[in-house]
């Protein structure tokens, strides 16, 4: 509906003041919903239409004066409790790094990982500016680019132990992009949610083929999160228990198969009852699992570990692979006593609190879908890793979040980070498009020549 002249004109104003444009539209919205609101109220009280207006903005104020007052209120800004969080675990990691490296390795690997930390650094930044619902616009087309991305990884990436390592890096960015997906079929009803389900069979396929069950479960767990928040906020318009069947059940039987098919099969039922006790074959399947049970046996609650003499080796060093990467937690336990792991844990805890917390505040489905999959896709990688550096290793540890050396994981997660400080930053102005679940309940309950028309149609379909 146009607007009288006056009217266009103190919006006009008011948005001059306001410095940043992403907020203008979302705040001149409202001020002219305030004001014909309060111009309808002079209306029923016998204005006429003109002088109501008048009186409409002469109440709101001078649009000079309010444009100021909402620019100090209306500005782009971080989340600092996230953002210091941040920062301390990345320089945590460094700071492990060096330690490691100048008593083993030497200072190349942690040159290394200083140069990884900046680029780290720089793309965090970039996600960080990046409008994020791009994700909400574009959703199909970015869910399938990745996949295409990911299978151009597969067969060019470099084979080590008859697994393609390199594909494991972009499949971690699936989560965020299955959130835009399930936003462009919220309210499409059941059809909506089992095209959510086939959508998700393509990134579980690629990470059965590269194989990686750590990520597989990844996979299944932090885009299960999202799925479920999407039916119980009502999202889909669809009834919750029949939905969650529909989650579940196909969800459990993924997720089980590899472990039904390994009963067939003597060696890897095994390895399942090793993951459990390590000791039934110390020396083959459960030698990682028997030699973590032993060295944090021998760890203490505050200081180095006493000394340990495991298969001719008395520096744990020299024993326990990866302390740099896959068992970096173990090696400091034994170095420094529990009390590292407690300090670790109560780390990220603070920062998946944090960033839980933000998620529930936004306003909009895409911002908390997007972030939601994001802090959920951080939580299992540090689930996982902190269970196999305790000696259960039912799952291959991936990465310790900015901590592990390594700077794919590094460089993989904070752009993830940094696109989640994106959404904290801007979420609150985003405003769900057309196809909301209220539009969707206004086509279900109609009315119409005094009678009540209730399409069930629509529900059960749309």
């Amino acid at each position: 509906m146009q607007q009288p002249n006056n009217v266009i004109e103190y919006l006009e104003t008011v948005r001059q003041q306001i410095r940043w444009k992403k907020a203008q539209p979302v705040i001149l919205e409202e001020i002219e919903n305030h004001l014909i609101d309060q111009r309808n109220a002079f209306l029923k009280e016998g204005f006429d239409e003109t002088t109501a207006t008048d009186k409409a903005i002469a109440e709101m104020g001078d649009p000079v004066v309010v444009g100021e007052q909402l620019d100090r209120t209306h500005r782009p800004r971080p989340d600092w409790t996230l953002l210091t969080l941040t920062g301390m675990m990345l320089l945590l990691g460094l700071v492990i790094q060096f330690f490691i490296s100048s008593t083993i390795d030497g200072v190349g690997p942690f040159g290394k990982q200083v140069l990884w930390a900046g680029i780290a650094f720089i793309a965090m930044s970039a996600t960080y500016f990046v409008d994020f619902t791009v994700i909400g616009k574009y959703p199909k087309i970015i869910f399938f680019a990745l996949c295409v991305v990911t299978i151009a990884f597969y067969f060019s990436a470099e084979t080590i132990n008859g697994r393609a390592t390199n594909t494991i890096y972009p499949l971690l960015l699936f989560p965020t992009a299955f959130a835009g997906f399930i936003y462009s079929m919220r309210n499409k009803g059941y059809t909506g949610l089992v095209l959510c389900g086939a959508a998700f069979v393509i990134p579980a396929f690629l990470s059965v083929i590269v194989p990686s069950l750590t990520v597989l479960f990844l996979l299944s767990v932090s885009c299960l999160i999202i799925l479920t928040a999407a039916v119980l906020k009502g999202w889909f318009s669809v009834r919750k228990l029949p939905a969650m069947l529909i989650l579940y059940i196909p969800t459990a039987v993924v997720l089980s198969m590899p472990f039904f098919m390994s009963m067939g099969d003597g060696y890897r039922a095994k390895r399942l009852q090793v993951v459990f006790n390590p000791s039934l074959d110390p020396m083959g399947a459960g030698y990682i699992g028997t030699l973590i049970q032993r060295v944090l046996s021998h760890s203490q609650y505050i200081g180095g570990g006493s000394p340990i003499d495991c298969y001719g080796a008395s520096n744990v060093s020299q024993i326990l692979p990866g302390i740099n990467t896959d068992f970096l937690l173990t090696y400091l336990i034994y170095r420094f006593g529990w009390i590292v792991l407690l300090g670790i844990i109560a780390l990220f805890a603070a920062f998946i609190i944090r960033a839980v917390i933000l998620c529930k505040k936004q306003k909009s489905v895409l911002g908390f879908l997007t972030s939601t999959a994001i802090v959920s896709t951080f939580a299992v990688q540090c689930t996982v890793y902190i269970a196999s550096n305790l000696g259960f290793l039912l799952f291959s540890p991936l990465s310790l979040p900015l901590i592990s050396y390594g700077g794919k994981f590094l460089i993989t997660n904070m752009l993830l980070i940094g696109l989640l400080f994106s959404v904290f930053r801007t979420g609150t102005l985003v405003r769900d498009k057309a196809g909301s679940a209220s539009t969707y309940l206004n086509h279900f309950i109609e009315y119409n020549n005094g009678q009540i028309i209730i399409n069930l149609k629509t529900w059960l379909i749309k």
